[in-house]
């Protein structure tokens, strides 16, 4: 519409000039170049405009005619770059596919319609090293190291070239290198994370986590956890030579997670080693709060293992306070039932545990609560199931962390990822006991030699007897002779062994003395 517009505005305009023109009565004289002419205004005014424009016009035509070697040249420079993006698209789908020879041949062809070489080497380096040439890979991801837009891709490149022959000093430095140039790439912060914790560089890999989480590849959960890890590594590689700077790291791990048991863990230990329990048991009362590890347990006990009975349990169950659902505040309460003499009390705590998922842990204790409650020879059949239960798989459960470097690598993957210290056992290995097995065990004992004890031991140890093995046993224990006085001898070497128990668990009675209950439990065996 507003070309039509401006078309009939035009026509009004020239049919007004030339009609101004033709209405000019004047005439114009004149002499140029030894011609004279004479004519009327009008036709002397339009002849001279039409000549004007006449010249416009041929004057962009010569322009034109002028440009047409100049058109033809570029046509041709755009027929060869599009030659050359062609092939190295195909070129790149070639790489992808991983057919070397076809990258190869649409690198030749990319090189030559191509005039921009940093378009091209990436091509060419992927197109050797998918052909086995190592040697011209690593010479073309080197060159793209000199144009500022290629270095990065190039770095990748040298980088994996690194990885594979095994080189780690070279990987190291082009990913960090890489990842100075590229802070928020999340495979160079891969590479720089991966590389520092196989190396143990504790610190390097710290100050790359800061680095990742300004740059937003880190979430500042997952940093937080990872920064906690590594301080606490360089922690237990610091602390048999500076105390003091251990500690130092130890209290900025736990800022950042209180809930690190290894953190904790040494953090209370130092604290201990200085006089100063108010501080221990806080560390570890926050920690189980966030986390009820074993070795919090352990370290706990021992804070108060020279403080008469009362204290002990009142400080136990303080503790099982801070996490009252957890399982470990089920063991605190029976642990602290028993420093108490409140025998029924610790069976009440711990029979929801024996039908869930009873550990070494539960037996040792149930049989402190057993023999309170019916006498030494209660203890027996719950020693043998203290041996043979499975060990606690969670790193530190024997009270300590004594992690290799490989080790403190993979607790620091695991915590930053999944905020757990490792990875759950594949297999369930612990089952709990039946309805009808809690009912055999928890029942008084019947007297020695009665038929009763015999029948209530083999149902629970020998859960899986078939009928006719059971028919048989009692036949072929009756074709043995007893030999007189050995009935009051093994008592005596069982009341010997079992008082044997008592005293070391008087030594060292927590919840979780796995060890010493696996020592007691096996001398049972030994006499039984």
């Amino acid at each position: 519409m507003i070309r039509i517009l401006i078309f009939l505005i035009g026509i009004i305009f020239f049919t007004y000039v030339i009609t101004l023109l033709s209405n000019l009565d004047s005439r114009i004289t004149g002499e140029a170049f030894g011609l004279h002419f004479d004519g009327p205004s009008g036709l002397i005014i339009g002849g001279l405009a039409a000549v004007f424009l006449g010249a416009i016009y041929a004057t962009h035509k010569l322009k034109d005619i002028l440009a047409i070697p100049t058109k033809i040249r570029a046509k041709d420079a755009e027929t060869k770059r599009s030659r050359g993006i062609a092939a190295l698209t195909r070129g790149l789908e070639a790489v992808a596919a991983g057919d070397g020879d076809d990258a190869a041949h649409h690198a030749r062809l990319a090189r030559r319609y191509l005039d921009e070489a940093s378009l091209t080497r990436l091509l060419t380096a992927q197109a050797a090293q998918l052909s086995g040439d190592l040697a011209a890979a690593k010479q073309g991801y080197a060159a793209m190291l000199a144009a500022p837009e290629t270095e990065f891709l190039g770095l990748k490149g040298l980088y994996a070239q690194a990885l594979a022959a095994d080189d780690a000093d070279a990987a190291k430095g082009y990913a960090e290198r890489a990842f100075r140039l590229r802070p928020n790439a999340e495979w160079a912060f891969a590479s720089v994370f991966d590389l520092g914790l196989e190396r143990g560089a504790w610190r390097e890999t710290r100050e790359a986590v800061v680095q990742a989480q300004k740059n937003k590849v880190l979430d500042a959960a997952k940093a937080n956890r990872a920064r906690a890890a590594l301080l606490t590594a360089d922690a237990y590689t610091t602390a048999s030579a500076d105390k003091a700077a251990a500690q130092t790291e130890l209290d900025a791990a736990l800022k950042l997670a209180p809930g690190f048991t290894p953190a904790a863990v040494l953090a209370a230990q130092i604290a201990m080693e200085a006089g100063k329990t108010g501080r221990a048991a806080s560390i570890l009362e926050t920690a189980f709060a966030e986390s009820s590890h074993p070795a919090l347990i352990k370290l706990y006990d021992r804070l108060y293992k020279d403080q008469p009975l009362e204290k002990r349990a009142s400080k136990l169950r303080k503790l099982a306070g801070k996490n009252s659902d957890a399982h470990e505040a089920a063991l605190l309460r029976a642990r602290a039932a028993t420093l108490a003499g409140e025998w029924q009390a610790a069976i009440d705590e711990l029979e929801s545990l024996l039908a869930r998922a009873p550990s070494a842990a539960t037996y040792a204790l149930m049989a402190q609560a057993a023999t309170g409650l019916y006498g030494e020879g209660a203890a027996k059949i719950w020693l043998e199931h203290a041996a043979n239960a499975p060990r606690d798989p969670r790193p530190g459960a024997e009270g300590e962390f004594h992690l290799t470097r490989q080790g403190w690598a993979r607790l620091i993957r695991d915590y930053m990822e999944l905020a757990r210290l490792s990875p759950p056992p594949i297999e369930e290995t612990v089952v709990g006991l039946s309805p009808e097995e809690l009912r055999l065990l928890i029942a008084p004992p019947a007297e020695v030699g009665d038929e009763a004890q015999s029948t209530q031991e083999d149902l629970v140890t020998q859960p899986e007897a078939s009928p006719q093995e059971a028919s048989q046993e009692p036949q072929s224990a009756s074709d043995e002779p007893e030999e007189e006085g050995s009935g009051d001898a093994a008592a005596t070497e069982v009341s010997e062994k079992l008082d044997e128990k008592s005293e070391l668990a008087e030594e060292d009675d927590h919840p979780h003395n796995d060890t010493e209950g696996a020592r007691a439990a096996a001398a049972a065996r030994n006499v039984s």
